[in-house]
Formats: structure tokens, sequence, C-alpha cells
């Protein structure tokens, strides 16, 4: 009886891990996402510092495979969101700056992830082979 408790316990414990580690897994994801759009727009950034020009024609997405021509009116500052309903204007290079700093602080947390990913890993592997053996010796 107390074998059986103990292994209900263990088996407890380890669908809690594996619920984080599913978790840990959900946000690397979306953080990965997130870091590819920075890639993105710090590319776009690149760009028009060294090669656009007022009044020159550019295509902008509006949504799924769809893009609208436009003339740029201005090409030395852009608008950043730096919060959910905050937008500043900054110079193309301030822009540049801010996006590197997002994409640093991406990295940075995607490393803290995949370490704490890698940690639930090797538990998760560990209490599965106790889990085997107590679940074959009975």
């Amino acid at each position: 009886m107390e074998n059986d408790q103990s292994l209900e316990v263990q088996l407890s414990q380890y669908r809690y891990i594996k619920e984080q580690r599913d978790i840990f897994q959900g946000q690397f994801e979306i953080i990965n996402a997130s870091l590819g759009n920075l890639y993105t727009t710090k590319l776009t950034l690149d760009n028009l510092k060294d090669g656009v020009n007022d009044n020159d024609e550019i295509l902008i997405p509006i949504g799924g495979l769809v893009n609208i021509k436009a003339t740029l009116k201005e090409t030395k500052k852009v608008l950043v969101y730096v919060k959910n309903d905050t937008v500043i204007e900054k110079t193309v290079e301030e822009a540049i700056e801010f996006v590197t700093k997002l994409i640093e602080q991406h990295n940075t947390q995607l490393k803290f992830l995949q370490e704490r990913i890698y940690n639930l890993d090797l538990n998760l592997q560990s209490m599965n082979q106790i889990l085997q053996n107590r679940m074959s010796q009975q």
C-alpha cells in the first residue's frame, strides 16, 4: 500500500515537471518567433539607413500576403512602438540601437529557457527510468 502511494507521488511529480517543461517550451517558441521578427525589423532598418531615399517607392505589408505600394516621405526618422500604446519617433540609428538591445534581451531569455528545458529533460529522463524500474518490479 505504501509503495502504491509512493509511486502515485512520483507519477504526480513527473507530470508536474513535464507540465513545467511544456510551459517553458511554449515560452521558448514565442520568444524565438519574436526574435525572428526583430531580425527582420533590424534588416529592414539597416536597408533603410543604407540605401533608401525620400520619394522612393516601397511595398508595405497590410496583412497576410497582401502589400500596397507607397512612396516614402521621410527616411531619416521612424516610429517605434515602445509599449502597447506608446509610439516614439526615433532616428533610424536610434531605432537600430533599440532593436539590437531587444535582440540581446531575447537571446538572453532564450538561453535561460534552453537551460531550464535541458535541466527539466534530464530530470524527466531520470524519473522515467526510476518509474519504469518500479513498475517492472511490481
